[in-house]
């Protein structure tokens, strides 16, 4: 049964996975994801993607935004976001008010995964320094929930998107073994959702056993049995 992927725009349609459609219709060429892919694209027109939830710009929006624009625009979309997000650590804000033009400072680690991936997916410089970053505050493949916060607690699901995003390097392979570590009975138990808001909002959060763990991870172990 062919999926129905024609629906009205919506105020979510930022979070259409693009990606996971082209896959699908590789697999399945009779499915037809243009409206979807379209909607998409409709509402990735700025660097803030949720209007309807104020004027904040998510790190996150680093990693989904590329794979689902043309080539040429997802550049400029990836670095629009890294230009106010970056700071000169070489790490990135969860997220930027667009309309006090603060950001709220706070190296969230899962973030950090996510701007790693987006940079990567457009072939940005701003890896390097990234990386750089990374190592200076990396704990043997581990990172704090923020990462440069040593009251922080760990936060696993970083040395998944680390190792997911570089298997090829020494870090990659040093945040592979420590998530593999982590991992018990096949689940990596990685922090829950979490908004954009102050430091403390960051050092109690509730863990589980969620997408964004789980899937980096299954991500790495493919990447590393590709790297052998």
């Amino acid at each position: 049964m062919v999926p129905s992927l024609q629906h009205a725009a919506g105020p979510t349609d930022h979070l259409i996975p693009v990606d996971v459609l082209t896959e699908l219709r590789r697999l399945r060429p009779g499915v037809d994801i243009s409206a979807a892919v379209q909607r998409f694209r409709d509402a990735v027109t700025g660097i803030v993607h949720r209007p309807d939830l104020g004027q904040t710009v998510w790190v996150d929006c680093m990693h989904t935004d590329g794979p689902g624009l043309p080539p040429g625009r997802a550049g400029g979309a990836v670095e629009a976001a890294a230009e106010v997000l970056c700071d000169d650590s070489g790490l990135f804000s969860h997220g930027f008010d667009a309309g006090t033009g603060v950001a709220n400072r706070v190296h969230w680690a899962r973030g950090q995964g996510w701007a790693l991936h987006g940079l990567c997916a457009v072939g940005s410089p701003r890896v390097v320094k990234l990386l750089e970053a990374l190592q200076r505050y990396e704990v043997d493949g581990r990172w704090r929930t923020i990462v440069d916060d040593p009251r922080a607690p760990f936060e696993h699901s970083l040395s998944a998107l680390v190792a997911a995003a570089v298997p090829h390097t020494s870090l990659g392979r040093r945040g592979l073994r420590a998530a593999l570590e982590d991992t018990c009975d096949g689940e990596l138990v990685v922090s829950e959702a979490t908004p954009v808001g102050r430091a403390e909002t960051y050092l109690h959060r509730g863990e589980g056993v969620f997408p964004w763990g789980q899937g980096p991870l299954m991500l790495a172990i493919l990447g590393a049995l590709q790297c052998e």
